[in-house]
């Protein structure tokens, strides 16, 4: 074999493991792919204290396990809620616990499920409520507890209650399945 014969196929042997090579890159290169990370990703608070300020004054504050957020912190995710107390007139109002709260900080709403017990601080006669769910639309300044709710007073006898809504605007009142005393002033 000549000399020139030699160079080409030499030449033409490269040129296919080259080939090759280059086919094998691409071929493994689609092999071990992962998906694109979140485009979201949460924020989780741990065992903490949480507050809420007016211009002039809290407005309230509370203890939690766990809150879990989105990226831009608009929704919120509370576990164990304890202490909480919401101000009224820079004073002290309403003690609140909850299981888990879904708090919506854009639009002011919020929705509670599991055990929900919110009770009046220095208020005579001292009031509780007691129930499983509970939602507040801030457009509509409207409270809808759709479980059972207890209602404890100064009276003897609990108030039991199986759902109610409360308009804050108006003032009224939609109440389902009463049983218990009520006095009306």
């Amino acid at each position: 074999m000549n000399r020139r014969a030699v160079v080409v196929r030499a030449v033409k042997i490269a040129g296919v493991a080259l080939l090759a090579y280059v086919g094998y890159g691409i071929y493994a290169a689609g092999l071990d792919e992962r998906p694109p990370p979140p485009t979201t990703t949460s924020i989780v608070f741990k065992n903490g204290t949480a507050t809420g300020h007016r211009i002039v004054s809290r407005s309230w504050s509370a203890d939690y396990d766990n809150i879990q957020s989105n990226s831009d912190q608009t929704v919120l995710e509370l576990d164990n809620v304890r202490n909480g107390i919401i101000y009224k007139k820079g004073k002290p109002y309403l003690h609140v616990r909850a299981n888990h709260m879904s708090v919506n900080t854009e639009s002011r709403d919020f929705n509670v499920t599991g055990p929900l017990h919110v009770e009046t601080i220095d208020a005579k006669p001292h009031r509780s409520f007691d129930t499983t769910a509970a939602a507040w639309d801030d457009a509509l300044q409207r409270l809808t507890l759709s479980k059972h709710v207890t209602v404890n007073t100064a009276g003897s006898a609990p108030l039991s209650i199986g759902s109610m809504t409360f308009d804050v605007k108006s003032g009224a009142i939609d109440i389902t399945a009463i049983d218990g005393p009520v006095r009306f002033k």
